[in-house]
C-alpha cells in the first residue's frame, strides 16, 4: 500500500472541544451506513489478566464495557484520566477537586445534554446504572475481589476489504504541550490511472493519546500537504465524505454505489484532525489519516448534498429556532436514494433535525436528528430513504447565543452553520446543480411553538 502525501499528480495503486472530564468513547456503534448486509468487526473490549484493582467485579465490568475504550490505563482520544482502579474512581476530580471522580461519573451517565458515553455510543443500561448507584450509595467501598479487569481496547475495526489507498500528511503534526484543542488540516491530491470508485473508508489513528476525531472531505481545489491549523468548521468549499469519532464505525458504501475517482483527473482530498491534549503530554506527534478501498466503477456514483440553510442570524444574548423548507425540484426526474446523514452546527447550536415529507404532505421520515447538539460529537447516521420531485425536506436548527456578539453563517468556530450533510446516489448530473443548493435556496421561518 502506498501513502499519498504530495500534491503532484500521483497514480493510484493498480489493484472527514473542549473536553472537561471525559472523551467520546464507549462501544462500537452508529456510523455504518451499510444497507447491503456488509458487516464491520466491532471494536475489541480490552481484557487483562485476572487481578485486584480495588473495584467490585460488577462495577469493574460496567466500566470495562462502557468507558475504557478511552479511559484505559493509557487514556486515549482526549480522555484526561483512566477509570481502571479504585484509586482512580475515588480520586479528586481535576475539574472540581471537591468531588470524587465517581461523583462526576454518576452525574455524566445521566446527563441528557452531555451524556457519557457520548453518541454514537449507547447510553448505560438501567442495570449498569443501578450497579454504579448501589456501589456509590454504599460509600464506594474498596473490594478485594479478583476480576477480569479490562484496560485499553483497540482503536479502529479493520475493513472487510483490503485498503489500496492510504491518505496521510506530508509530515507529522507536533502537538503543543500547552494546547488543549487543535484543529489541523492537510491536503492530498490523487490522480487515478483508471476510473475507480471508493467503496469503503476507515480512519488510521496513529496516536490515540491526542486524536479526538478525524474528517475527510473532497475539495474543488488543492490544499497544502503539510498539516496546519485550520478553522474547526472546515471550509465552505469542502464536501464532507466521512467523519469518525471514538465509537463510530467505518464507512462501507452500498454495494451498488461508490465515490468516483476519474481517470486522469486530480481528486483533491482534505483531512481534518481534532487533537485534544487533555493530559498536557509533551513531545506528542501524529500522522493520522484514512485507509480507502477502491474498486472498478459500480452502477451508481455517490455524492453529498446539504440540507439546512445558509441564512443564519442569531443576535447577541438571544435564541433562534428556525425551520427551513426545500422543495425537491421538478427537474429531479429520477429518484435518489439517501443512505447516510451527518447533521452539522457549531458551538451555539442546541438542536438539529431533518424530515422528509413524501409528496409534500406525507408522514415525516427522519433524515438525521440530534435533539441535544454537542459540537464535539458529530457522526454519520445510517438512513434508507428515497427522494424525488414533489417531495419536501424540512430542516430545523436551534441556537442559543450567550455571547456579546451577533452571529451569522460562516466556517469559523465563532460563526454558525445549519447543514445536514446527506449521502445519496445516483449523483445529480447538471451544470445548474450545486451540493449546497438545497441549503442555499431553502425558505426559512421561525419554528412554530
Amino acid at each position: 500500500m502506498r501513502v499519498f502525501r504530495v500534491r503532484a499528480f500521483i497514480v493510484l495503486l493498480s489493484s472527514t472541544m473542549s473536553v472537561a472530564a471525559f472523551a467520546s468513547c464507549g462501544t462500537s456503534a452508529g456510523v455504518d451506513p451499510t444497507v447491503d448486509g456488509s458487516t464491520v468487526t466491532p471494536l475489541p473490549t480490552g481484557t487483562a489478566p485476572t487481578t485486584k484493582n480495588g473495584l467490585p467485579c460488577d462495577v469493574d465490568s460496567v466500566l470495562a464495557k462502557n468507558c475504557r475504550s478511552c479511559h484505559g490505563d493509557t487514556p486515549s482520544f482526549g480522555a484526561p484520566m483512566p477509570l481502571t482502579s479504585y484509586e482512580t474512581l475515588v480520586a479528586p476530580s481535576k475539574a472540581d477537586p471537591q468531588k470524587r471522580m465517581i461523583d462526576l461519573v454518576l452525574k455524566r451517565i445521566r446527563d441528557d445534554a452531555a451524556p457519557m458515553p457520548q453518541a454514537p455510543n449507547p447510553r448505560l443500561s438501567a442495570a449498569d446504572m443501578a450497579t454504579m448507584d448501589a456501589w456509590a450509595n454504599a460509600g464506594a467501598p474498596r473490594s478485594e475481589a479478583a476480576c477480569g479487569g479490562g484496560t485499553d481496547s483497540g482503536t479502529v475495526a479493520p475493513l472487510d476489504c483490503k485498503p489500496d489507498m492510504k491518505i496521510g500528511p506530508a509530515n507529522a503534526w507536533a502537538m503543543p504541550q500547552a494546547a488543549k484543542n487543535e484543529y489541523v488540516c492537510y491536503g492530498v491530491d490523487v490522480t487515478a490511472d483508471d476510473d475507480k470508485h471508493v467503496i469503503a473508508l476507515a480512519p488510521r489513528i496513529e496516536n490515540a493519546k491526542i486524536v479526538h476525531h478525524v474528517l475527510i472531505f473532497k475539495s474543488d481545489t488543492a490544499y497544502p500537504t503539510k498539516p496546519q491549523e485550520c478553522p474547526s468548521g472546515g471550509s465552505l468549499q469542502w464536501r464532507l465524505m466521512y467523519g469518525w469519532a471514538p465509537g463510530a464505525k467505518n464507512m462501507v458504501l452500498p454495494k451498488e454505489a461508490g465515490f468516483a475517482l476519474k481517470k486522469g483527473q486530480s481528486t483533491h482530498f482534505v483531512v481534518q484532525v481534532h487533537y485534544n491534549n487533555a493530559q498536557g503530554l509533551p513531545a506528542e506527534t501524529d500522522s493520522s489519516g484514512f485507509d480507502l478501498c477502491t474498486a472498478a466503477p459500480r452502477e451508481f456514483e455517490a455524492d453529498v448534498l446539504a440540507f439546512g440553510t445558509t441564512r443564519i442570524d442569531v443576535p447577541r444574548k438571544s435564541s433562534s429556532d428556525r425551520t427551513c423548507t426545500f422543495n425537491i425540484p421538478a427537474a429531479l426526474t429520477d429518484s435518489k436514494r439517501i443512505f447516510a446523514a451527518m447533521p452539522h452546527m457549531h458551538e451555539l447550536g442546541t438542536a438539529i433535525e431533518t424530515k422528509l415529507y413524501k409528496g409534500g404532505t406525507g408522514a415525516p421520515i427522519d433524515l438525521g436528528t440530534v435533539p441535544n447538539w454537542d459540537f464535539n460529537t458529530q457522526y454519520w447516521q445510517p438512513l434508507d430513504a428515497n427522494i424525488k420531485s414533489g417531495d419536501v425536506v424540512k430542516t430545523r436548527c436551534a441556537w442559543k447565543n450567550t455571547t456579546d456578539t451577533d452571529v451569522g453563517f460562516g466556517e469559523n468556530t465563532e460563526d454558525e452553520m445549519c447543514y445536514s450533510f446527506t449521502l445519496y446516489y445516483p449523483r445529480i448530473e447538471s451544470n445548474l446543480w450545486s451540493w449546497t443548493l438545497p441549503a442555499y435556496s431553502a425558505n426559512c421561518v421561525d419554528t412554530p411553538k
